[in-house]
Formats: structure tokens, C-alpha cells, sequence
């Protein structure tokens, strides 16, 4: 009976308790986000942001620490979008400072993808893994796939 009251007590008290700010709940800002809008992929050197263009290609950008924008040297790309059980491979090749795709990504609202990245021709790849929705974020208005307030 003791571990019942004290059960609801606990209960009671989570009830009560104020409501987390929306800072606190995770809509802080603290992601940085792209210099273009898009989606700047955690931990590689150079800074590379995945930026979807309008007509759903896709363009690679590298960025020095300061995000200042630096040419493309040995890295490589290629993405592997999924949706509805369908794989479709997208290759990049160099076009001036950036990477760009050479096909859009497929025609869906929602595609899961990975963004292989690889450093040099002979490194080990970094798969990073995120979805891709079509829409804009209602809170920091950006692109949903590079949505910088965590919601």
C-alpha cells in the first residue's frame, strides 16, 4: 500500500510541475545550419553542406571552420535515397568549387537517405543517415531535412 501512495505521489508531483520553456524542450538553436539552408554534415573536414535544389538535385559545398566556402579537392559523394522500398543511387561529380548530383533525388515527399562521404578516393566512407522531407520547418523556416531547431 506504501509503494502505491508513494507511486501516486510521484505521479501527482510530474503532474504539476511546469511545463518545460521552449528553449528548454529542445528548440534552442543551437544545430548550425548551412550558409545556403541546407543540412551541414557533423564531422567532416572540410564542413560539407547537403543542399537540395529546386529542380531536386542536389549540390555539395565545403566550408572552412569560419563556414567560408573552399573548393572541393579529393572528396567524393554519393547518396542512396529510399522510399517506399525502392533504392535509387545518385553519383556526384565536380562542377567548379562544389560537388553536384548528377540525376534529382526521386519524386517522393519523404525519402530516407544516406550520404556516403568519403575524404579521399582511398578512405574508409562516413555514412550519414537522415530523411528528406519536401516541406519547410513551421518553427526556424528552413528545409525540413536541415532543420536547425531539433522540434
Amino acid at each position: 500500500m506504501k509503494s502505491i501512495l508513494t507511486a501516486l505521489a510521484i505521479v501527482g508531483a510530474l503532474c504539476a510541475a511546469p511545463t518545460a520553456t521552449y528553449a528548454e524542450a529542445g528548440h534552442d538553436h543551437e544545430r548550425v545550419g548551412g550558409p545556403k539552408g541546407g543540412r551541414l554534415l557533423e564531422n567532416t573536414k572540410p564542413r560539407a553542406e547537403f543542399f537540395v535544389e529546386k529542380d531536386r538535385t542536389v549540390t555539395i559545398t565545403f566550408y572552412d571552420d569560419a563556414l567560408k566556402p573552399i573548393a572541393v579537392t579529393d572528396q567524393s559523394v554519393t547518396v542512396i535515397a529510399e522510399a517506399d522500398g525502392n533504392r535509387t543511387t545518385v553519383e556526384f561529380e565536380k562542377k567548379g568549387d562544389v560537388l553536384v548530383s548528377k540525376g534529382p533525388l526521386p519524386d517522393s515527399h519523404a525519402l530516407n537517405l544516406v550520404v556516403q562521404f568519403k575524404q579521399t578516393a582511398d578512405a574508409k566512407p562516413s555514412n550519414f543517415r537522415f530523411v528528406y522531407e519536401d516541406h519547410v520547418c513551421d518553427v526556424c523556416k528552413r528545409a525540413e531535412y536541415a532543420c536547425i531547431c531539433g522540434h
